[in-house]
């Protein structure tokens, strides 16, 4: 079974056809966990009346939500991905059956062959030199390594402690996952501009929250 684990706050405009595009095209047995900050927008409402689970966590954090949902999740891949409609859930079972083939705890969807070319020029940059030091100091070969969009599984999970809280999470699962050894490959997908709401990310701060988390996992 897949479990979909999505963190949510204030995506009223986006999470409807997110949740009934997973529904459509996910072929695997399922359950989709929405981890919500206390949305104010609708968003609540909108989960409660879909067939999925909805966990309200009001501490604020990417990280922590999907630290929650994963906690919660009973599948035997989780599935994580943005509440904000900007990742291709299309490809949802590319990643799924690319972690079979390859025999892997992890697979990413990686944006950078999107012919589209939907990802900010800055965000673009930024993701390449924080990919470009992570794969030097990590000894890894990836081109996404701030990809949102990830089918893990749970045993590598259950196997892993995190303590990251925000946007630094999605990489201390990298150096936790790269240190233990396991298998971590990539497919590619697409990615879409935000159609409804503003970004919660924050370029700059996100960005020095990574590095530190980066070098503390050198000394780890």
């Amino acid at each position: 079974m897949v479990s979909v684990v999505i963190p949510t706050l204030n995506e009223a405009g986006n999470i409807r056809e997110l949740l009934s595009t997973i529904e459509k095209e996910l072929t695997y047995p399922k359950e989709i966990i929405v981890v919500d900050g206390n949305s104010t927008d609708g968003t609540l409402e909108i989960v409660k009346d879909s067939n999925c689970r909805l966990i309200i966590e009001p501490r604020r954090g990417y990280g922590l939500a999907l630290r929650i949902g994963m906690k919660h999740a009973k599948g035997d891949v989780v599935v994580m991905v943005d509440g904000d409609g900007t990742y291709e859930l299309r490809h949802v079972n590319r990643l799924l059956e690319r972690m079979m083939e390859t025999d892997a705890e992890m697979c990413l969807a990686t944006r950078m062959y999107d012919p589209n070319k939907a990802m900010g020029f800055m965000n673009f940059v930024g993701n390449k030199v924080i990919t470009f030091c992570f794969n030097m100091l990590y000894k890894q070969n990836f081109s996404d390594t701030q990809s949102g969009f990830r089918a893990i599984s749970r045993a590598a999970i259950e196997k892993s402690e995190f303590k990251e809280t925000d946007m630094a999470f999605a990489t201390e699962m990298l150096i936790k996952f790269a240190k233990k050894g396991f298998r971590m490959v990539e497919v590619p997908s697409a990615y879409k501009i935000r159609r409804y709401g503003k970004p919660k990310l924050r370029p700059f701060n996100s960005g020095i929250e990574i590095f530190a988390t980066m070098l503390k996992g050198l000394r780890a």
